[in-house]
């Protein structure tokens, strides 16, 4: 037997690796309370209508996945609009979630404050009605939530040999398509189920505020702002300005105590309001409101109120 023999050479170029890559999505669920909104539908009697000001309600049901995961009815109360009353549901969130949604007050260019959860994976609990009975008027009250997903983005990572031996790496997206090589900080593999690598919680933000008030107008009550004010400073530039306080609360744990504080204060005088800067106290509480007495009243008020963005 004769013949001769051949090197074998794989045929080129070669597919040596195509790897799957994601970054991964994330999902966020939302809840407001200012009737039909991006960020979900509150509804009185199944007729979408803004909740506020609802002191004695019993909440009956909160369904995920299906389940109400209220362990019985119970009575809370809902305060003004704005973060107050927020800042209220957010609590009962947070309470009851069994899977523990990072709720928290959130504000946006489209829906102003409503309650927003953290970072989900884009597909996964399913967050659905708040439902609760206004005992005083027999209205039944819904917050009905909106989901913002944004899915995975896949890559392909392709490896080749050409017929030069040259080796090369190449990225596809879904489609299909040849694009730039993604941040390679931002992608895992496919097959791993990875934490959303986005902000888990709203960025907190503290913004000044100033304005000036003449003649006998009043400032807004700063207890009803939709932020949460943390320090208020008034100074009185000519004629007069009546400070009104009013509201109630304990430093012992026991009943609480109410004040309602009532003053006149002349040009001149420079007064001033806020919180302790510690974990607890956040925000100010209880109405604080400021009127001009006559038409030469002159008058600053400059203030510090906490805020939530997304935004860097």
């Amino acid at each position: 037997m004769s013949g001769t023999n051949a090197g074998v050479s794989l045929d080129c170029p070669t597919t040596l690796a195509n790897e799957c890559w994601k970054v991964p999505g994330y999902r966020y669920v939302t809840y407001d309370n200012s009737a039909t909104t991006p960020c979900g539908v509150s509804a009185i009697d199944g007729t979408p209508a803004g909740i506020c000001d609802r002191p004695n309600i019993k909440f009956t049901s909160w369904i995920i996945n299906g389940i109400n995961v209220f362990a019985a009815p119970f009575n809370e109360g809902l305060d003004e609009c704005g973060t107050p009353l927020l800042s209220d549901l957010a609590a009962i969130l947070n309470t009851w979630d069994p899977f523990a949604g990072g709720w928290t007050v959130a504000v946006s260019d489209t829906c102003a404050y409503h309650i927003r959860s953290r970072a989900l994976p884009p597909t996964g609990t399913d967050y659905g009605v708040l439902t609760a009975v206004d005992n005083d008027t027999g209205d039944v009250l819904t917050f009905t939530p909106a989901e913002t997903v944004v899915q995975d983005q896949v890559f392909h990572r392709i490896v080749e040999v050409d017929c030069q031996e040259q080796t090369t790496v190449r990225w596809m997206n879904a489609a299909g398509a040849t694009v730039p090589a993604p941040n390679p900080t931002q992608i895992v593999e496919c097959s791993v189920q990875a934490t959303p690598g986005v902000r888990t919680a709203p960025t907190q933000r503290v913004r000044p505020r100033i304005q000036r008030y003449t003649g006998a107008v009043s400032s807004p009550n700063f207890d009803a702002l939709p932020a949460e004010v943390q320090a208020v400073t008034l100074t009185v530039l000519a004629g007069a300005v009546r400070v009104r306080a009013a509201g109630s609360g304990s430093s012992t744990g026991g009943a609480p105590t109410a004040y309602g504080d009532d003053v006149t204060v002349p040009a001149g005088i420079t007064l001033s309001w806020g919180v302790d800067g510690d974990s607890y106290d956040l925000a100010l509480d209880g109405s604080l409101l400021f009127t001009g007495t006559t038409a030469g009243s002159d008058f600053l008020v400059h203030w510090t109120e906490h805020t939530y963005t997304d935004s860097d």
